[in-house]
């Protein structure tokens, strides 16, 4: 594994590791940086802790959703809201790359989603996208394997095993372009829900953003 990047070296070659160019402001009720930032993977390790299955599910995922919602390449952060499962993996991922807050309800959780599924609103267009995986993309041998573990009957090794299979999965999905793992779909009429968090305040930093 390199260190610096805290990814396996293979999967450090695949040709499509989704990467993320992203826009945020420049400081507290500052206008919007000119300057992008650039969001990888070992970042997301970073955030979340480990490497998985799920996180790279969450990556691709939102990668696909983000080329619908902005096809001039850069992610507005101060733009987005997301409903996710309630996936430490996923739900992670998915408050890192878009900027989103449970506290300040544009990160809503719906456990009725699955993983790797999530519903991302673009505010200043009133964009909607649905992405979900592709069912054929999943490998049944990881769904096999995390039921033995969860069921308490299993011995130190099916862990380990577990662990393989799910950095082979992170390994194929990295390997195609997003498109080829993911469905999306526009939902111009979603009503977006309410909140699932207490009501905490609302986010300010960002008012200030399209000042003169």
């Amino acid at each position: 594994m390199t260190t610096s990047s805290l990814l396996p070296d293979w999967l450090a070659r695949t040709p499509h590791l989704p990467e993320f160019q992203v826009r945020d402001t420049l400081h507290k009720y500052g206008r919007y940086d000119a300057r992008t930032k650039i969001i990888t993977v070992a970042d997301l390790v970073r955030f979340h802790g480990h490497l998985c299955g799920g996180l790279m599910e969450a990556a691709v995922a939102l990668r696909a959703a983000f080329d619908a919602l902005f096809p001039e390449g850069v992610i507005d952060r101060t733009d987005l809201s997301v409903i996710s499962n309630n996936s430490a993996c996923g739900g992670d991922v998915a408050a890192y790359l878009t900027g989103a807050r449970a506290r300040f309800g544009s990160h809503i959780i719906d456990l009725s989603l699955g993983g790797g599924e999530f519903i991302v609103r673009r505010a200043s267009t009133g964009q909607v996208v649905h992405v979900r995986m592709n069912p054929d993309v999943y490998p049944s041998e990881v769904k096999v394997q995390m039921r033995k573990l969860e069921s308490g009957d299993f011995a130190p090794e099916d862990i380990d095993l577990f662990g393989e299979l799910q950095w082979a999965y992170a390994g194929r999905l990295a390997s195609r372009p997003a498109s080829d793992s993911t469905l999306v779909d526009a939902l111009p009429d979603f009503v977006w829900p309410e909140p699932t968090c207490q009501d905490l305040g609302r986010r300010r930093d960002n008012d200030f953003k399209d000042r003169a």
